[in-house]
């Protein structure tokens, strides 16, 4: 019955996916695993990297990007099967962001120094990037960040992960027949330009973009463990860590634990919710600007 109920409905899905198509804003590069979709812009002596969140996409930086391209290049782009891209990558932890998006600066043949910038979970691999590659990163931007604490298999994760892993595994295998489609439960965030709803309507609901959210999720036990045995970082990398101030305590006591990475970390709090950058996108382009100024002042 199941079957029978399932498949015109998984053509309506895909039918739905063709006739909301819509051409990407960036470019697609090639890599050994992926296409990945990039959104490059501007020029500079520094090259700023955005990375989206948790089920976010490179239009997720729509105010952003405009804003910083004017004194430096920027880069954003889709992870795993997000958004415009796809890959063959079977995982998706925080080391294959940072092996995907390093892949795509050595395509595109952009050479540091780099301005890190991660929003929520892309903190995680934004922070990992940091350690991995300390000469090539002059600054650091953690914008409402998650920490590993979140993930890591503790008594008082374990309840949480396992529910929130078991609603990403009903969307994954109930998005190819449309059910996502027809509770309006897309991927992505809300707060974007209005120029945005058609792309949102279409990459929100594919299977490739449930497919990722599903997969980024399961392995962020792993991202968690990859996060607490990698390398301190740099004592005098300069950090801002923007922390919203309308989240629930549980998540403001970690944002605590961003305030001594190095000896060089600024704490600004946030009068927003979790999306600083959608919200009041001001606070996040004024502290990549005063790394990049300051960056400038330092090569003086």
């Amino acid at each position: 019955m199941l079957g029978i109920m399932g498949f015109p409905l998984t053509l309506w899905n895909l039918s739905m996916n063709r006739k909301n198509k819509v051409n990407p804003p960036g470019q697609i590069i090639k890599t050994s695993m992926s296409e990945v979709h990039a959104i490059v812009t501007g020029e500079g002596p520094v090259t700023v990297i955005l990375e989206a969140g948790y089920s976010s996409i490179s239009i997720d930086w729509c105010y952003v990007q405009p804003e910083i391209s004017k004194v430096a290049r920027v880069i954003s782009y889709d992870r795993g099967n997000y958004g415009w891209s796809k890959t063959k990558r079977k995982t998706m932890t925080s080391l294959d962001s940072v092996e995907e998006i390093r892949d795509v600066l050595s395509q595109l043949k952009i050479k540091p120094p780099y301005i890190l910038v991660g929003h929520s979970f892309g903190g995680l691999s934004m922070r990992l990037f940091a350690s991995m590659y300390p000469d090539e990163v002059i600054g650091l931007v953690l914008e409402d960040a998650a920490h590993e604490n979140q993930y890591v298999l503790s008594q008082e994760n374990r309840k949480r992960i396992k529910n929130f892993r078991r609603l990403m595994t009903a969307g994954y295998v109930t998005s190819l027949v449309g059910i996502p489609r027809m509770f309006k439960q897309r991927i992505g965030r809300r707060f974007l330009a209005k120029e945005y709803d058609e792309s949102l309507n279409y990459i929100g609901y594919t299977l490739g973009a449930y497919k990722t959210a599903y997969q980024e999720y399961v392995d962020s036990v792993t991202s968690a463990q990859q996060l607490v045995t990698s390398k301190p970082l740099r004592k005098d990398l300069r950090v801002v860590v923007i922390s919203a101030k309308n989240q629930p305590e549980g998540w403001k006591k970690n944002q605590l634990l961003f305030t001594d990475l190095t000896n060089n970390t600024e704490v600004i709090e946030a009068d927003t919710g979790h999306s600083v950058h959608l919200e009041n996108p001001k606070i996040v382009i004024d502290s990549i600007l005063k790394l990049i100024n300051q960056d400038v002042q330092t090569e003086k």
